[in-house]
């Protein structure tokens, strides 16, 4: 009992320790104003188009591997019944 009190009045106080913080510390902001958008102006759209082509073709591979991997515990519970039942 003793114990849990401890840890209760210890999370009230690291949890007050961590609002007050929160106020002291400056919000993060990039200094120069640099956006999303102007650095998308910046971007290649070839290599961006190459890497989600990849990404897909990587998603369609592990989708393929998914399959094969379920027929093949389906095939091997279907031998296993078989085996001990019949």
């Amino acid at each position: 009992m003793i114990r849990g009190a401890g840890f209760i009045s210890s999370a009230n106080k690291s949890s007050k320790e961590n609002r007050n913080l929160g106020k002291i510390r400056p919000k993060s902001s990039r200094p120069d104003g640099v956006t999303r958008e102007k650095n998308m102006d910046k971007a290649d759209l070839k290599s961006i188009d190459e890497s989600i082509k990849y990404r897909n073709s990587r998603y369609s591979s592990f989708s393929r591997s998914g399959y094969f991997f379920a027929i093949m515990v389906i095939l091997t519970l279907v031998w296993l019944i078989w085996t001990l039942f019949f």
